[in-house]
C-alpha cells in the first residue's frame, strides 16, 4: 500500500510540474508537447524522472529527483521551479531570436 501511495506523490507532482510548465509557455505565446522519462525504477517508484519540453521543433530537458518531484504535489517549488523556468526562457529565447 505504501508503494501505490508513494506513487501517487510522484504522479501528482508531475501533473503539477506539467501544468506549471504549460502556464508559463502560455505567458509567452507558446505551445508545445511535456513528456516525462522516469529513471530507475525502485519498485513501483522511479528514482526520478526526465521531463522534456518541445516547441516548435526545439526541445530543453531537464532530470529531477524523485524527492523534488514529490515535493512539487502540493505546489511546485524550489529547484524544479527554477528547472523550468530555466526551461521556458530557453525555449523563449530561442523564438525571439528567429522573429
Amino acid at each position: 500500500m505504501e508503494e501505490k501511495q508513494l506513487r501517487e506523490e510522484f504522479d501528482t507532482g508531475l501533473a503539477k510540474i506539467r501544468n506549471e510548465i504549460k502556464n508559463r509557455l502560455v505567458t509567452h505565446g507558446l505551445y508545445g508537447s511535456i513528456t516525462y522519462l522516469d529513471t530507475k525504477p525502485v519498485g513501483d517508484v522511479p528514482t526520478g524522472s526526465t521531463i522534456e519540453v518541445a516547441v516548435k521543433g526545439r526541445s530543453v530537458e531537464r532530470t529531477f529527483s524523485r524527492q523534488d518531484i514529490e515535493g512539487c504535489r502540493l505546489r511546485v517549488g524550489g529547484v524544479v521551479l527554477l528547472g523550468i523556468i530555466a526551461m521556458v526562457d530557453e525555449l523563449s529565447l530561442d523564438e525571439v531570436g528567429k522573429g
